[in-house]
């Protein structure tokens, strides 16, 4: 019997924790982004194509995507028809895009599309109950590159002409004037044919001192 009151406690105590548990809302629901709202929306197509969702319209600031889904078991049954030919129930996806100072707002609005007994298109909120998608959807945002980061790396600005060295200075040869080997003059009391005269008989005086030292050319 004690057996049987502590497991009714303990399936009292679980019912209560999960009535406690907090429920997801209904949408919309509201994001932030540091990049630009064109990043931001070249994203978001990006991921809905990846998970295999149509897009049903598209501009600038306003996004709508779609693709086949199966609504829960109570709206299957009493809201959406089957009986109706070329119809179907659908997973719809809205998104609007507003700027902010320095980044984009992106509000979320998913709803299931669905035909009616009437085969009359009709639509109900779809309640984006898990929280991982939800968290994933801003972890994108969150990485998506800003304006900063696309920019192209800055050129390096050149270099100060005072930091830039000079180059070196070629060495000009500095030419010293010839020296000229003049020609001794003559002297003015002797004639060209005396100095041609004493020429050779220097010379050879120069040849017979070569052979007999004791000749002394003067």
């Amino acid at each position: 019997m004690k057996r049987i009151l502590i497991l009714l406690l303990a399936l009292t105590t679980l019912a209560v924790a999960r009535d406690k548990k907090p429920k997801a809302q209904p949408g919309p629901y509201v994001f932030t982004s540091k990049a630009s709202a064109q990043t931001v929306r070249a994203l978001i197509v990006q991921e809905n194509l990846r998970e295999g969702y149509t897009v049903d319209s598209s501009n600038e600031l306003e996004l709508r995507f779609s693709k086949p889904g199966q609504m829960p078991v109570i709206g299957a049954l009493f809201m959406a028809s089957s009986a109706c030919p070329g119809m179907t129930t659908k997973e719809v996806w809205s998104y609007t895009l507003s700027g902010l100072s320095g980044g984009t707002r992106v509000t979320v609005q998913p709803m299931w599309e669905y035909p009616d007994d009437y085969c009359q298109t009709q639509t109900h909120e779809m309640i984006w109950n898990k929280p991982e998608e939800i968290a994933a959807f801003q972890a994108m945002l969150d990485k998506a590159p800003t304006s900063s980061a696309q920019g192209a790396t800055a050129t390096p600005a050149p270099a100060s002409l005072a930091a830039t060295p000079a180059p070196a200075s070629t060495p000009v040869a500095r030419v010293e004037p010839a020296t000229q080997n003049a020609a001794q003059p003559v002297s003015q009391d002797e004639s060209p044919g005396d100095a041609a005269r004493r020429a050779k008989q220097h010379a050879a005086c120069l040849e017979l001192a070569r052979d007999n030292p004791s000749v002394t050319c003067k």
